[in-house]
């Protein structure tokens, strides 16, 4: 898409108001480039040219020009007043947005007790032109925030998700679009750690959320409240309500091995294509019934080998630890390899995530240090077809 003169101009003017708003306390003169628009046009250059000397005119900037043969060349645009170039802008400055942000804020909380370590958590991004939590400094939006964090803590244990949501901002799906902010302000609220997901903070205020269905492939049964049973042995696979887990137990022969799946696609591929073996969908990262389910079936089955199969990324291999943690005991990566993301990866910067796991001495400590180097790749499982472990490790 092609940038005007005038518009090039005010992009480089605003970087530099985010500039002056993020290096409050700089003590240095801030400046940016002055990069002429690629179109050589008399008409788009000297659009350009108007616009930069304009704030110029107006007090707000200095422009820097070249010396010599080239004097009529602008090299750089420094800062003279901060207050002045908004104006010219017609930008609210990010300081005067996060002080209403703040006061709708404390309005909001009302004094209630945790909320103000939270405020001035959000105040410090806000001040710099930052989102806090992906919420901007918009008094309304944050009105709405800070009021339905707060409304949470009085509601009763045993609501449903939506119920509550729409209870405490007037929509139900409010929390589902705002819930990291959200989750923040109970997380300092509540004083729990830094790395408390949003689902545990929900269910310590017990939010209800009715769960998908648990889909499976094993030789157990399920039932329910009236003794009806439930397989979870039919073909290709068994769909059952995660109420029901609780009541799992063992029937017929020990399987040949026991796989977890990260995605949809692979998870039919493998009930379908390969005859034998548990398999479980985890439904992305596993919610708590699929975790009871992996450390019922690690226990039904204590001699049976454990797999599990997923993206070749830093989710794929956090979602196998949080299998390998449920089942309690050795899970062995399935088509999770260096060697397949090789192959068929694409290269990415280093993976931080995973970096805990790399001191392991197994193959989750393999890939972790594989991911979290200089030259990684990463791949979806949906890249491979689906295959019997057993069957490779011959």
């Amino acid at each position: 898409m092609t940038i005007s003169g005038g518009e090039a101009a005010r992009r480089a003017l605003i970087r530099l108001l985010e500039s002056a708003d993020r290096n409050v306390t700089a003590t240095r003169t801030l400046s940016v480039a002055a990069t002429a628009p690629k179109d050589p046009s008399p008409a788009v250059q000297r659009a350009w040219r108007e616009r930069l000397e304009g704030s110029e005119r107006a007090g707000a900037v200095a422009l820097v020009r070249a010396s010599g043969n080239r004097r009529d060349v602008i090299e750089r645009v420094r800062l003279l007043d901060a207050d002045r170039l908004a104006r010219d802008l017609g930008i609210t400055r990010a300081g005067t947005l996060a002080a209403a942000a703040v006061a709708a804020a404390r309005d909001a909380a009302a004094g209630r007790d945790g909320l103000d370590g939270a405020i001035e958590d959000a105040a410090d991004k806000w001040t710099k032109g930052a989102e806090w939590y992906r919420l901007p400094a918009e008094a309304e939006l944050v009105r709405s925030v800070f009021a339905t964090a707060a409304g949470l803590l009085d509601v009763a244990f045993g609501t449903h998700f939506r119920v509550a949501s729409a209870r405490t901002s007037g929509s139900s799906k409010f929390l589902e679009r705002h819930g990291a902010a959200v989750g923040a302000i109970l997380r300092r609220a509540l004083a729990l750690p830094d790395d408390t997901r949003q689902d545990e903070i929900w269910e310590m205020l017990g939010l209800v959320r009715f769960g998908h269905p648990v889909c499976l492939r094993a030789p157990v049964r399920f039932a329910d409240a009236a003794g009806t049973a439930v397989s979870g042995f039919a073909l290709p696979w068994s769909a059952v309500n995660p109420d029901l887990v609780a009541s799992c137990a063992p029937c017929g022969d020990e399987p040949a091995f026991i796989m977890t799946v990260e995605n949809w696609t692979s998870f039919n591929g493998q009930c379908r294509d390969v005859e034998r073996g548990a398999v479980v969908y985890t439904h992305g990262f596993p919610p708590p019934p699929v975790r009871m389910l992996v450390g019922q079936m690690a226990a039904f089955w204590p001699d049976a080998p454990f797999y599990h199969w997923g993206d070749v990324d830093a989710g794929g291999l956090l979602i196998a630890d949080s299998i390998r943690e449920a089942a309690g005991r050795p899970v062995n990566l399935h088509l999770m390899t260096a060697s397949l993301a090789e192959q068929h990866g694409a290269r990415r910067k280093p993976l931080a995530r995973v970096a805990p796991l790399a001191a392991r001495n197994d193959d989750f400590g393999e890939l972790a240090r594989y991911l979290s180097g200089d030259s990684c790749r990463t791949f979806e499982q949906e890249m491979l077809r689906p295959v019997d472990p057993l069957e490779m490790a011959q």
